[in-house]
């Protein structure tokens, strides 16, 4: 029978009468259903601790269900007291569940009551004496280190001073590990176990509950002297502790770093001597570091810095040469665009116009081909050669093609050897056939080299002499054609207003040009204009070149030439192209020149042209930025310009805020950047004109 039912309903009744209950409603008559029925479909239930310490509160938690559903309402708590039961409180339930917080001061007997249903009562005993030990989730550390446990002693509820043995589990045994004298205060023990334990406090019949410091016997840490540094240039010490086994280990452990959340790398390893190691480490940038050995790592540390001094910068620009006239690139462009090569130059050479040289077609130009070597074999290929002491003289040496005639430098003189034959001179020429110096009916292929793919020449005649002890070899040419027709200046599949502009520079450059130290008028390289020779005229598209060159020869044979305001011909200075804009001639290396003036150049930096140093990086490295500035170090470097975008100065910070400058022309200040990059022989690598747009620091890594 439940509590408070006065009847009991077994389920066979239940079913009987519910049965019965529809069949009333089936015909029409109505019947009312028992409390003794409504009861037994009503369940309470108390959950209530076993034991509680005089003094503390009990949560007495309830549920009710009535009719299968979670119920919402109120229920009472009471407390058997001499016989009978007392309400202690009200206990509200929402949804079912519900509970309410009571102090009890001595063990009771305790259930839920409503008017219908009594709960199964439950007993609370009341504990009056009591040992307190914590913490209750007991402790973790490493071995090495010690765990501080709490101990308490309670009395009829009261806290008191008394002796406990603090006891720890051996095996299945407890031992006394010492004897404590508590005060009313409580005391904390320090236990440094060597590997897992559990501890207890007895006091006689009183047993605390079990605590267990939990031990990591393989462990490691880490610790910095600082973990915040002024710049990339300071220092800390960074200290390792490790054990292993439960032991201080003795070996190697791994410091690892990473920069933000980058993948772990080997910083360093650091030597453990029982137990501690140390280690300076110079972080560059705010990092992260851990050990780790084998399984084993520590905790990560950061170690920030306030200043980070780059390991290197970046150099940024564009163009190549040195911006004074006409962009051989800009002219390409223009060209592009539907303008003649008279449109392209009079652009570049402000205020200048393209007109006649006044020379004739036979005028000759003197080419220093090298003056690099002591000997050299020359071949001779296609018909026959001589070798002569002058324009018109009878031979010396001669022969038919294929011959090879060797010229050595010997006492300032310059000796031909052709099989056992020589000859020694001063001077000597080398001519061949079909050319103006050996006219020849049958050979118009002929061509002297000592190198068949990139030393070819068949206009004009070989002078050679020795200069400062090596072989001094001119090639002597007509000016307006032939010596045109060898310049390796632009690739000859560009348009035909872009040759042309370029044939009446390289002719205008010619005519204002010589040179009393080589014994030659123009150097044969970049010096002057790059002289390539028969080579220019055989490649794939070197038809279209030449066809160009005698375009800008008039009827007469006078030349085309660019010319200033006094009609002068024009030293008419080019280059291969621009950062954006030409650049005014007393900015590159001081000295006005009327026609040199800065001018818009974006054609250089079209992408139609396929300029392949429209940009270029090279990299600057922290030491030479620091020597090249004269700074301790370099953080930052800014730059300023000159109108077209040469470079003009160059600000470097250091770490410690100093400053230096350095100022100059441009091409001075580009000849200076590019001693100090980094060498490399990929051109997109080096500084390649004075358009630097700016120079970027890279973090270390």
């Amino acid at each position: 029978m439940r509590h408070g039912s006065r009847l009991s309903f077994t389920p066979v009744t239940r079913l009987g009468a519910s049965i019965l209950a529809a069949v009333l409603v089936l015909t029409g008559l109505s019947v009312a259903v028992p409390a003794a029925a409504e009861a037994a479909t009503t369940s309470h239930t108390l959950t209530a601790p076993t034991s509680v310490h005089l003094g503390s509160s009990a949560t007495m938690k309830a549920t009710w269900i009535t009719k299968g559903k979670r119920a919402t309402g109120s229920v009472l708590l009471q407390k058997r007291s001499g016989g009978t039961w007392k309400t202690v409180a009200k206990v509200k339930l929402v949804k079912g569940y519900g509970s309410v917080a009571i102090k009890p001061t001595a063990s009771a007997k305790y259930r839920l009551h409503s008017a219908t249903y009594n709960s199964a009562s439950k007993t609370v005993k009341v504990v009056r004496n009591w040992l307190s030990f914590g913490p209750s989730a007991g402790a973790s550390i490493k071995v090495g280190s010690s765990a501080n446990l709490s101990l308490k002693v309670y009395g009829d509820g009261e806290p008191v001073t008394r002796i406990v043995a603090l006891q720890r589990l051996s095996g299945k045994k407890w031992v006394t590990v010492q004897k404590l004298k508590v005060s009313s205060k409580g005391t904390t023990v320090a236990v440094k176990p060597t590997s897992t334990t559990k501890y207890r406090l007895v006091r006689y019949s009183l047993t605390s509950a079990t605590r267990t410091v939990t031990v990591d016997r393989d462990w490691a840490s880490l610790s910095f002297s600082s973990r915040s540094l002024a710049s990339s240039a300071a220092s800390t010490t960074a200290t390792a502790t490790w054990y292993s086994a439960g032991k201080k280990a003795n070996g190697t452990i791994t410091l690892q770093r990473r920069t933000g959340s980058g993948p772990w790398t080997t910083a360093g390893s650091i030597k453990v001597v029982n137990g501690v190691g140390t280690l300076t480490v110079k972080p560059l940038v705010s990092r992260t570091y851990r050990l780790l050995a084998g399984k084993v790592s520590s905790p990560s540390v950061s170690v920030s810095v306030k200043t980070v001094i780059p390991a290197s910068f970046t150099v940024k620009g564009s163009g190549f040469g040195h911006g004074v006239g006409m962009s051989q690139y800009g002219a390409y462009g223009m060209a592009l665009d539907g303008h003649n090569s008279t449109e392209i130059l009079e652009h570049y050479y402000k205020g200048d116009t393209v007109g006649s040289d006044g020379l004739s077609a036979d005028t000759s130009i003197a080419v220093q081909i090298t003056n690099a070597k002591t000997s050299l074999p020359i071949q001779l290929e296609k018909g026959a050669w001589r070798v002569v002491p002058s324009v018109g003289a009878a031979p010396l040496l001669d022969g038919g093609a294929g011959a090879t005639v060797t010229f050595k430098v010997s006492d300032g003189k310059v000796t031909a050897t052709y099989g056992k034959t020589s000859t020694t001179a001063t001077k000597l020429l080398l001519q061949w056939a079909g050319t103006t110096y050996y006219p020849s009916s049958s050979t118009k292929d002929a061509y002297a080299t000592w190198d068949a793919t990139y030393n070819r020449y068949h206009y004009g005649q070989f002078t050679i002499t020795a200069l400062n002890g090596r072989l001094n070899v001119i090639n002597n040419v007509k000016l307006q054609t032939e010596y045109l027709y060898g310049l390796g200046e632009v690739p000859s599949s560009w348009p035909a207003a872009a040759l042309k502009a370029q044939a009446i520079a390289a002719r205008s450059y010619a005519e204002t040009t010589s040179h009393s130290t080589c014994q030659c008028d123009i150097y044969g390289d970049t010096r002057d204009q790059n002289y390539v020779g028969w080579k220019k005229v055989t490649e794939g598209d070197g038809a279209k070149w030449v066809a160009a060159v005698d375009a800008t020869v008039y009827a007469s044979g006078h030349g085309m030439v660019v010319k200033n305001k006094s009609g002068h011909v024009e030293h008419t200075y080019y280059y291969s192209s621009s950062g954006g804009h030409t650049l005014a001639s007393e900015v590159v290396w001081g000295g006005t020149v009327a026609a040199m003036r800065s001018v818009d150049d974006h054609w250089s930096l079209d992408p139609r042209v396929g300029n392949p140093l429209s940009s270029w990086t090279p990299s600057l490295s922290q030491a030479n930025a620091a020597k090249m500035l004269g700074l301790n170090n370099v953080i930052a470097i800014s730059l300023t310009h000159y109108e077209g975008g040469g470079l003009k100065s160059m600000t470097g910070t250091s770490s410690t805020g100093a400053t230096a400058t350095v100022t100059g022309k441009t091409d001075a200040m580009r000849i200076r950047l590019g001693s100090y990059v980094t060498k490399s022989d990929n051109r997109k690598l080096q500084v390649n004109g004075p358009w630097v747009t700016a120079i970027t620091p890279v973090a270390p890594k």
